[in-house]
């Protein structure tokens, strides 16, 4: 076989060797081994980029949920409070007899997420009680209506979201004993204000049923707030974890039946949550590039939970026709990472590919069976690789239709790998700036290998 280098709209690049032609339509098109082979290498950086909005994410239930506050110098901010409802312990709940209430602590396992600033930031996260009904199937842009605070906790240095904590488990009729627990937010609430709400006249009306308890209750809101000045970050809540069930905790003090009193727990599960996800590019070089779709831009965004995705198109790509039926053997996007300001903040550790149909629904593109989860980035090289060789012959071919591609944030640790992950998430917030057209170091570009037999 002879293979030789070949640009198209571009300078020559180098000499590259193939061992073998493969028969597979995963990579090309069958050639004749009888044929002698021209293999060749394209680099085209006619590759056009810009920054656009990413849709809105369902967050009802959605297992792992963002709660923070961030400040990004190049994507400008994010806000990220949860919203949930509780359930009672039992139907026909009671406190019992001469109740009083010790403490009321909010509890919920971390995720396996963070990202941000956890050593310089002071965080501060309010509980508020919501003031309208939880319902279902709420997106990530939806802005929940709160009433007052139910309490707070100041001070937190460090979302320990890794480490395991010591608390004091009450037993009944026995002592309080230390117990070690997995990685946990624990959040303690205003006694006299959760009295008023759950020992107060007529209780009895309001715990008799699930329904009677969430219009008395209707649910709590938790926000994150910093100072101006600092990065901050977001943390991930494991709300679907079975070690740590999110839930509120209530311990408090009865008369039992011989006169005496009985310290006791009583947990009202959380029985529903959402996401309430704000962005604000405003003042950033995103907000021009939002401000003009139809442009290309040499630095272009990707970020998570409802915000930005990369849309790429190839001016370029159908004029190969011309070459006559050539097979292609490979296609990659190239894609590495532009300059940032910070580096807090790196880059995602995994981003992934979609096109839309000609209804604009998001489809797999058909070289993503073996990488569902995304593709990784490389550290060393600063860059993610993207298959698109079936994309590309099929363009060629005839048999495809060709669409713009998007770039989109996915997430390898919450998410499996097993499945489809092109839709937009709000399971982690790890953001990527990348070189886009005419990036004065690092161009996007689309290598492609093929090979022609001599006609």
């Amino acid at each position: 076989m002879k293979y030789f280098v070949q640009g198209l709209l571009i300078t020559l690049i180098g000499l590259f060797a193939f061992s073998s032609c493969q028969k597979s339509d995963l990579i090309g098109l069958d050639i004749n081994p009888q044929d002698s082979v021209n293999g060749k290498y394209i680099a085209n950086y006619n590759v056009n980029t810009v920054t656009v909005r990413d849709d809105s994410v369902n967050t009802f239930n959605i297992g792992q949920y963002p709660l923070g506050s961030l400040s990004d110098p190049d994507l400008g901010t994010t806000e990220a409070g949860i919203a949930m409802q509780l359930s009672l312990p039992s139907s026909g709940f009671t406190f019992g007899t001469a109740a009083e209430l010790d403490s009321a602590v909010l509890v919920m396992r971390y995720g396996n997420d963070f990202y941000g600033d956890s050593l310089n930031t002071a965080y501060k996260i309010d509980v508020y009680e919501l003031a309208e009904k939880f319902g279902t199937n709420y997106y990530s842009n939806k802005e929940w209506s709160v009433g007052e605070s139910k309490g707070s906790k100041e001070g937190i240095r460090n979302f320990a979201w890794r480490d395991s904590i010591r608390i004091t488990q009450i037993v009944k009729g026995g002592p309080d004993t230390l117990v070690k627990v997995a990685p946990q937010l624990r959040i303690k609430l205003d006694k006299a204000k959760v009295e008023t709400k759950l020992f107060g006249e007529g209780n009895t009306q309001y715990l008799a049923n699930n329904t009677a308890f969430v219009n008395h209750l209707k649910g709590l809101y938790l926000k994150v707030s910093k100072a101006a000045d600092a990065t901050g970050g977001i943390a991930f809540l494991n709300m679907a974890a079975t070690d740590v069930v999110a839930r509120l905790d209530v311990f408090y003090r009865n008369t039992n039946s011989s006169g005496g009193k009985d310290t006791l727990t009583a947990s009202f599960n959380v029985a529903g949550e959402a996401a309430s996800i704000k962005h604000n590019y405003e003042g950033t070089a995103v907000k021009a590039q939002l401000d003009a779709p139809l442009q290309t831009f040499s630095t272009v965004y990707v970020q998570p939970m409802g915000g930005l995705k990369t849309k790429v198109t190839f001016p370029d790509l159908k004029n190969l026709k011309q070459l006559g039926n050539i097979a292609i053997n490979k296609a990659e996007l190239v894609v590495y990472t532009g300059t940032s300001t910070t580096s807090i903040l790196e880059p995602s550790r995994t981003l992934t590919l979609y096109q839309p149909d000609i209804a604009g629904q998001r489809q797999s593109l058909p070289d993503q069976a073996l990488e569902w989860g995304g593709v990784y980035y490389s550290n060393a090289q600063k860059r993610y690789i993207f298959n698109l060789s079936t994309y590309v012959q099929r363009i060629l071919s005839g048999k495809s239709e060709q669409y713009p591609v998007y770039i989109i944030s996915s997430d390898d640790k919450f998410i499996s790998r097993q499945s489809r992950n092109i839709s937009t998430i709000a399971t982690t917030a790890s953001r990527s700036i990348l070189a886009g057209k005419d990036h004065p170091e690092f161009k996007i570009k689309l290598n492609i290998y093929y090979t022609l037999p001599h006609q």
